[in-house]
C-alpha cells in the first residue's frame, strides 16, 4: 500500500514500482493484519470520558462489594459529589439496588448518585435527591410500601438526576473527558467515533464545546447533536441531529416499549413522545437535510419510529439515511418496512454478549420465545439492511473486536453473521451510514490511508478468540497514532 498525503495512491502485490521510491518511508509490518480503522457509531462521548474519572462498579460481583466500593470511595473523595457508573444488578450474585438509607448510612452529607449501566435508572442518598432537585412528585420515584422514596429513579426523575449530576462538571473536565475518551478510542483500534453529545436543556453548551477541540483529538469525530432543537443544530453547520434520542427506555431497567408486558414485572414500558410530538420534530429535521436518528428499542418504539419517520419524510428516508439505535426487539412487519423505507439501523453486538443467552436478564425480562427475536442481524442482512456497528458506550466498552467477537458468537446461532458481516458492520457500513463511503470504512486507492494494525487475522483465528486479538497500532491518514504517556 503506497500513501501520498494520508491518501492511498495505490495497493497491490510484489516490489514496491520504482516510481514510487523516492522519500519513500517504508514500514514493516510483517506478520500483522490491516484493516480499515474501526469506526464506533454510537458514543456517549463525554460519559465515555467520565468512565475514567467516576467510581467504577463495573467489577463488583457481590452486593456488599457495591456498598464497600462506594464507602472507601466516599472516605477519599474531593469533589462535592460521588458519582458511580457501570452498576448493574443483573450481574449481581445476590443482585439489588442499594436503598436510599443503606446510602444515608454511607454519608448523609455527601450527595452519592449511582448509575445503572443502561444510564435508564439510577439510585441516590437522600442528600443527591436534594442536591439534584429531584421532588418526591416526580414521575419514576420508586416508593415503599409506606409511599416512602426508595432512591432507585427512572423515567423522568432518572433523567432530571442524571443531567444534574452532568451540570457539576466545569469546562476542563468536560474538555478532559473529551480526549480520555478520544485516546481510550485510539487504544482500541477506533480511528472513527460518532459521538452523541448534548441533551434537551437549552442551556447545554457540550455541543459547542466538542465543536471547539475536536480539531485538538487524535481521531475524527461524527458528531450527533442530541436536542430537538433544528435551528441551533442548522446554526452550528452540523448535518445531523439526534443520536440517542430517547423514543423508549431499556430492557434492564424496564423501561423499553414493548407490544407484550414484561415476563417478570408489570407494563410493557414507556413511551416518550406522542406520534404528534414525533413526526413534528422529524419533518422539521428533514426539511432543513438533517440526518436524523434516535433510540428505539422495544417493537412499539420501532413502530413508532417507523411510522413517524414515513409520515414526515415518506421514501426519502432512504437518501437521508435516517437511522434507528438499538432496533433490539423488531418484528417481521417492522423488518419489512425497514427495508421499504430505507432506514439505517445502528446495532450493538455487545449487548447480547453481555445480557443475551439462556438465563440472562434479557431472557428474565422477555421470555423464551421473545428473545429468541432480540437484535436479529442475519435476519436483518438477509432483508438487503444495512447495518451499522456501535458500543453505546458508556454502557459496553468502546472495543469494536469484542463488537464482531459478540456478533460472530451470538447466544442465538441462527442470528449469527460472518467475520466479514461482522467486520463491516464497523468499517465500510459504518463509513456508509455517515455519507462517508467515498473517502473510508476500505482500503483502496483514493481513500484515506487509516487502518488499524492487529496481531492476528480475525479470518483465521477460531472465532471463539476475535475478543482476544491485540491491536498493535492506529494510523490516522497515514500518521502512527501514538499513546500518550499517561494511558
Amino acid at each position: 500500500m503506497i500513501v501520498s498525503d494520508g491518501i492511498i495512491e495505490r495497493l497491490g502485490r510484489g516490489p514496491v514500482p520504482e516510481s514510487s521510491t523516492d522519500d519513500l518511508l517504508e514500514l514493516d509490518l510483517s506478520e500483522k493484519t490491516i484493516l480499515p480503522a474501526f469506526c464506533d457509531c454510537h458514543v456517549h462521548f463525554l460519559e465515555t470520558g467520565l468512565l475514567e474519572i467516576d467510581l467504577d462498579l463495573g467489577q463488583a460481583t457481590r452486593f456488599e462489594d457495591v456498598l464497600e466500593l462506594v464507602f472507601e470511595a466516599s472516605r477519599s473523595l474531593s469533589g462535592s459529589m460521588l458519582r458511580a457508573h457501570s452498576f448493574d444488578p443483573d450481574l449481581l450474585v445476590d443482585g439489588r439496588y442499594p436503598t436510599r438509607t443503606e446510602l444515608d448510612a454511607i454519608s448523609n452529607d455527601l450527595p452519592i448518585f449511582i448509575r445503572r449501566r443502561d444510564g435508564h435508572s439510577c439510585v441516590v442518598n437522600s442528600r443527591a435527591m436534594t442536591a439534584l432537585g429531584v421532588s418526591n412528585d416526580l414521575p419514576g420515584i420508586e416508593k415503599d410500601g409506606a409511599g416512602r422514596a426508595t432512591g432507585v429513579l427512572r423515567l423522568k426523575a432518572n433523567t432530571i438526576a442524571a443531567l444534574a449530576s452532568r451540570e457539576s462538571l466545569t469546562g476542563d473536565e468536560r474538555i478532559s473527558c473529551f480526549h480520555a475518551a478520544a485516546w481510550k478510542a485510539v487504544e482500541r483500534g477506533i480511528g472513527v467515533v460518532h459521538a452523541l453529545v448534548g441533551n434537551k436543556d437549552p442551556n447545554d453548551s457540550d455541543i459547542e464545546l466538542i465543536l471547539e477541540v475536536q480539531d485538538e483529538l487524535p481521531i475524527e469525530l461524527v458528531v450527533f447533536a442530541q436536542t430537538e432543537d433544528v435551528g441551533r443544530v442548522a446554526g452550528l453547520g452540523l448535518p445531523r441531529i439526534g443520536g440517542c434520542l430517547l423514543l423508549d427506555g431499556s430492557f434492564s431497567s424496564g423501561t423499553a416499549a414493548l407490544v407484550d408486558p414484561y415476563r417478570d414485572r408489570e407494563g410493557r414500558g414507556v413511551l416518550y413522545y406522542t406520534d404528534d410530538e414525533l413526526t413534528g420534530f422529524f419533518r422539521s429535521a428533514h426539511e432543513r437535510g438533517l440526518q436524523i436518528s434516535v433510540h428505539a428499542i422495544g417493537g412499539r418504539a420501532i413502530e413508532q419510529a417507523l411510522a413517524c419517520y414515513e409520515a414526515a419524510c415518506g421514501q426519502d428516508c432512504a437518501s437521508a439515511r435516517h437511522r434507528i439505535e438499538h432496533c433490539e426487539l423488531p418484528s417481521a412487519a417492522h423488518i419489512a418496512s425497514i427495508r421499504r423505507l430505507g432506514v439505517a439501523p445502528c446495532v450493538q453486538p455487545t449487548f447480547e454478549l453481555m445480557w443475551g443467552g439462556p438465563g440472562g436478564m434479557m431472557e428474565r425480562r422477555l421470555g423464551e420465545a421473545r428473545v429468541a427475536r432480540t437484535n436479529p442481524y442475519r435476519t436483518l442482512l438477509e432483508a438487503g439492511i444495512s447495518l451499522a456497528g456501535g458500543s453505546d458506550s458508556y454502557v459496553t466498552p468502546m472495543d469494536s473486536l469484542l463488537g464482531i467477537h459478540a456478533a460472530v458468537n451470538r447466544p442465538n446461532e441462527a442470528e449469527r453473521i460472518s467475520v466479514f458481516d461482522a467486520v463491516s458492520l464497523f468499517t465500510s457500513a459504518a463509513a456508509w451510514i455517515s455519507f462517508d463511503e467515498g473517502r473510508r470504512g476500505t482500503l483502496e486507492s483514493g481513500k484515506e490511508a487509516s487502518f488499524v494494525v492487529l496481531g492476528e487475522d480475525p479470518f483465521d483465528v477460531p472465532p471463539d478468540s476475535i475478543r482476544d486479538i491485540a491491536v498493535t497500532g492506529l494510523y490516522g491518514k497515514g500518521r502512527r497514532l501514538v499513546l500518550p504517556a499517561w494511558m
